[in-house]
């Protein structure tokens, strides 16, 4: 569900089809503008996951060697 609602928005890419890892490609203009976006997906899929009784675990990285972490 949080595939198909939110991470489907960002080209999503999933390396492995049955596993937890996903790349997105997120166009931004600044770095405050990209931290703005993750903090949006990370609270769109925690809202999700909180309606159907779940919850997420995120541990994402910058693929860009810039060593940025969310």
């Amino acid at each position: 569900m949080i595939e198909a609602f939110i991470l489907s928005s960002y080209g999503m890419e999933k390396p492995y089809q049955d596993g937890w890892t996903y790349t997105l490609t997120i166009p931004h203009r600044s770095d405050e503008e990209l931290d703005t976006i993750f903090y949006d997906i990370l609270r769109e899929a925690d809202v999700l996951a909180d309606r159907h009784c779940r919850f997420i675990e995120s541990d994402v990285t910058a693929l860009d060697d810039s060593e940025r972490y969310w």
